[in-house]
């Protein structure tokens, strides 16, 4: 199995950070005899597979697995074929009652998942539960949940493909960005924006962006108007949960106005590859490259 790292970036540490996601995943695996997963030797492997978030169910798919898939989480929508699945309820609240009906061989799960986790235990269901919060998590939970679903070398293909596209972003002077979450039309009292270590904060850099708060030191902090005012950044990405009306989108491009941004440093983004981690995340990175690249000097 091969590793591949990020270049240096500024969030640092990413290769110590990989490894260890990496050694948690063999760990979860059972490779060091710490945890519990299928017993692929003497049972083949898992065929009722259920995916209890979207970025999960994504993965499977794009891993192979999507045919032995019988159910995923609410607000799954890609591919076309898991979104007409069953649901299981939401990622933090999923039904028990429909889990048992499924009759899942293995759950596979983001994060830390612990009531999943364990009523999982107690039905004596497989689970993993893997960490989607940074670029090197994708990469360790696309080599983990390969190995547990049997098709090691599509994860190491899907990676390099990853890799791939990431690669063929063109590398251009940094644009100073703003991130910016939470943000509803008339209101920016709950404004929040991707620090450093994040997902969203590697997606940007990667595009040729300099998030201007990297260095908050909080993976989510809270942001005043003052403080992004000060800032100054060249663009700002607002991210939002689709699907938007125009009507939406025009309240959200008039509040940047107001605070003093020009029509052409804001772009309302909806692509559901920003908001999750997941094999598309290149084509995430290309995307905010392309709005970059659009950037009055």
């Amino acid at each position: 199995m091969s590793l591949r790292t990020d270049p240096a970036g500024p969030e640092g540490g990413g290769r110590r950070r990989f490894l260890t996601v990496v050694q948690a995943t063999l760990c979860a695996l059972g490779v060091w005899g710490c945890g519990r997963v299928p017993d692929t030797a003497n049972s083949g492997l898992p065929q009722r597979i259920l995916c209890a978030s979207p970025a999960v169910a994504e993965m499977a798919f794009a891993l192979g697995a999507g045919d032995r898939v019988v159910g995923v989480s609410d607000f799954t929508d890609w591919p076309l074929e898991a979104a007409a699945l069953p649901r299981i309820g939401g990622a933090l609240a999923p039904s028990r009652e429909r889990i048992l009906a499924l009759q899942p061989d293995l759950i596979l799960a983001q994060g830390r998942a612990e009531a999943l986790t364990g009523f999982a235990h107690t039905q004596g269901i497989p689970i993993l539960s893997l960490p989607l919060d940074t670029i090197d998590d994708v990469r360790a939970a696309i080599l983990g949940f390969a190995a547990v679903l049997g098709h090691v070398e599509q994860g190491q293909h899907l990676l390099n493909e990853m890799e791939a596209g990431f690669a063929a972003i063109p590398r251009v002077e940094p644009v100073s960005v703003f991130i910016a979450l939470g943000h509803a039309p008339g209101d920016f009292s709950g404004l929040m924006t991707a620090g450093s270590g994040t997902y969203l904060n590697k997606i940007v850099y990667l595009a040729g962006g300099r998030n201007v708060f990297a260095e908050s030191g909080l993976p989510w902090p809270t942001v005043s108007k003052e403080t992004l005012i000060r800032r100054a950044p060249a663009i700002v990405l607002d991210i939002q949960s689709p699907p938007l009306d125009e009507s939406h989108r025009q309240s959200l491009r008039t509040d940047w106005e107001r605070l003093g941004f020009r029509a052409d440093q804001v772009r309302i983004l909806e692509e559901d590859t920003l908001l999750r981690p997941g094999p598309r995340a290149a084509m995430a990175a290309a995307r905010v490259a392309e709005i970059l690249g659009t950037v009055n000097p």
